[in-house]
């Protein structure tokens, strides 16, 4: 068969895309890149928020009427989260627990459906990476929190930690496989360990870092009411080397009486000592994520989440429009009309992106080296990361790819750093 395979969502869900395409390899079947030249089509879903549902629906529509006769494959987290919505298009299904049993659904013919089932430790599984010399690492599945706005445990299920000596070879094959950049992923990377009665991710880090080859890792996602309880072994951890000095922070929103709302368990001042403690130790580089329009939040909360936001100057931040998720317990609240969560997020997103070039000015002048990561747009561009993360675009002829670059920063947008390649 031939199978082409279309993503949305995190790096939890590209990786699942990947093993899926692993597993199809290993059993003769042909992965294409053009949707026109498959006999099968698995579109790989994502749940979290609403346009991100919509934009999928649609796309489902659109390629019933388009190949009516190909075979629809509806994976990921839909299948779990939004079943009654996608019954609808008479297409088979598998949920994010059963990917390993993608080959199954591909080989036989008619409708299948497996749904629901227990997590599976998705490492150590056959893969083709998109990117050759990046690995995604998940080292968990499913979520410890009970967020009021938030449906992915819908789908993903109760956090269940992958054995650390698992995670730790999944890492050992692909270094060996030439990978040069482990993406550590999870839907929670701070709460790992604790569905078996402790704190584990700074002891799974440093173990990591252990491993002889040459590479770099970015830590993923973690919620601040797990980072607090980690902070100082965290912050140790970070120390090494390979450790990229970036830190990924949801907020969500800069207002105590919201985030007791969201049950987000942490407080602003809280969200600010983590933010603090990190830039103490490093030159850091961080993110965080912010919800505008929950609920009854009044002009006020939103402006304490925009005062913290011009606070604590950080270097990006992810503007969401809340979307009300069925089942959540927020679908019961009070919804603020859509002209004036607009408003709020067109205000956000304007600040964030002045922000975000004020921050990535700082780096003019800097010089280090870069791992190149992706091609560019255009003939001879190169994409890295220097030590926090920035991303570098670069101007420099040959094959890049994996390879370290020393650069000078000449040019700061607001997306990112535009570097000259120099001699050492």
């Amino acid at each position: 068969m031939r199978v082409y395979i279309e993503t949305y969502g995190c790096a939890a869900n590209q990786n699942e895309s990947e093993i899926m395409a692993g597993i199809l390899r290993s059993k003769a079947h042909e992965i294409v890149r053009k949707i026109e030249d498959s006999d099968v089509i698995i579109v790989n879903t994502c749940y979290v928020k609403s346009p991100t549902e919509q934009k999928i629906l649609f796309r489902l529509s659109e390629i019933k009427e388009k190949y009516p006769d190909k075979k629809l494959i509806i994976a990921g987290c839909m299948p779990e989260g939004a079943y009654d919505r996608i019954s609808k298009f008479d297409a088979s299904m598998i949920s994010t627990h059963q990917i390993t049993k993608i080959d199954q659904v591909v080989q036989k013919k008619g409708k299948v459906e497996l749904v629901g089932g227990k997590a599976d430790i998705k490492l150590c599984l056959p893969k083709i990476r998109k990117n050759p010399v990046v690995d995604i690492v998940p080292i968990s599945s499913g979520c410890s929190g009970s967020c009021t706005y938030c449906a992915v445990r819908y789908a993903k299920g109760a956090l269940f930690s992958y054995p650390k000596n698992k995670i730790i070879d999944e890492i050992k094959s692909s270094l060996n496989q030439g990978c040069k950049e482990i993406w550590v992923t999870s839907q929670d990377n701070a709460a790992f360990g604790i569905d078996n009665g402790k704190y584990e991710l700074p002891l799974l880090l440093n173990r990591i870092t252990k491993l002889d080859k040459d590479f770099s890792v970015r830590i993923g996602m973690m919620s601040p009411n797990h980072v607090k309880n980690i902070l100082s072994d965290l912050i140790s951890a970070y120390n090494s080397n390979k450790i990229y000095k970036f830190l990924h922070l949801p907020v969500q929103s800069g207002d105590n009486g919201v985030l007791k709302s969201m049950n987000r368990n942490y407080s602003v001042k809280d969200f600010e000592e983590i933010v603090q403690s990190f830039r103490d130790a490093y030159k850091m580089q961080v993110w965080t994520d912010v919800i505008v329009g929950y609920p009854d939040e009044t002009e006020s909360q939103f402006k304490n989440t925009m005062n913290l936001l011009k606070k604590l100057k950080l270097d990006y931040t992810n503007i969401s429009r809340f979307g009300m998720r069925p089942g959540t317990p927020a679908e019961k609240l009070q919804q603020i009309p859509t002209d004036v969560v607009k408003k709020r997020s067109v205000i956000a997103s304007d600040l964030v992106r002045n922000i975000s070039l004020e921050k990535n000015k700082e780096w003019l002048g800097w010089k280090g080296d870069i791992l190149v990561s992706e091609k560019g747009k255009k003939n001879s561009q190169w994409i890295g990361r220097n030590f926090a993360y920035k991303q570098v675009i670069i101007d420099k002829t040959g094959n890049l790819l994996g390879k370290k670059v020393k650069v000078k920063i000449i040019d700061a947008l607001a997306t990112g750093l535009m570097g000259w390649p120099i001699k050492d």
